[in-house]
């Protein structure tokens, strides 16, 4: 039963694919010249991993479902060698997303589509740093540091808002929205523990192109 429903469903769908845009503002400015990004270069919020211009893609499960996402990676590595002796070390993380569109009303030629933006995310982190030149002690603690920039560097979130599309041909729609950003991130120790949240409004710009099945 479950295979027959879902080639009905992949048979039903129609693919689609875009971009999102959301413009640089005063705040990202203020953000970066307070020193309150990550320090790493790839973490939530320090326009890497999850760019201003970012590629996204899904399929229209009927005429108002639609599910998509998109998948961001950073990650910065440094190799330093002198003579015999060389020393490597990496920060990354890797942000798969999730959005569900629930429109208001089925998709019309000169009629904009509302719909409700619910989206989840989670920042995968990677860290380490080794050496053929580290004492086993040297080694054991920067084991412990890259676990810690892990821990960091981690995270997950999500968003809510709604948002709008207009056809401007058959193939093609601009839209835009508005949603609240809550992402959560968290580090611990043996002696300490560290828990951040941020949320804000934002407002995003929609290029989306969509292949109709006839």
């Amino acid at each position: 039963m479950l295979p027959v429903l879902l080639a009905a469903l992949a048979h039903a769908a129609e693919p689609y694919a875009g971009v999102e845009w959301r413009p640089l503002s005063r705040a990202d400015l203020a953000w970066v010249e307070e020193g309150r990004t990550s320090g790493a270069g790839v973490g939530e919020l320090d326009g890497t991993v999850r760019p201003a211009l970012q590629a996204h893609g899904g399929l229209w499960l009927g005429e108002r479902v639609a599910l998509g996402g998109s998948v961001g990676v950073a990650r910065l590595q440094q190799t330093a060698r002198s003579q015999d002796v060389w020393r490597q070390k990496h920060v990354g993380v890797v942000r798969p997303a999730l959005d569900l569109r629930l429109a208001f009303a089925d998709a019309a030629a000169q009629r904009a589509q509302p719909w409700l933006l619910v989206g989840a995310h989670v920042d995968v982190p990677s860290a380490r740093d080794t050496s053929n030149g580290y004492t086993e002690d040297e080694q054991q603690a920067a084991d412990r540091a890259a676990t810690t920039e892990r821990e960091r560097l981690g995270g997950f979130g999500g968003r809510l808002g709604v948002g709008a599309e207009y056809p401007v041909t058959p193939g093609l729609s601009l839209g835009a929205s508005y949603a609240l950003e809550w992402h959560r991130s968290f580090s611990y120790g043996d002696d300490f523990a560290s828990v951040g949240q941020w949320l804000s409004g934002e407002a995003s710009l929609w290029l989306i192109f969509r292949w109709r099945r006839r």
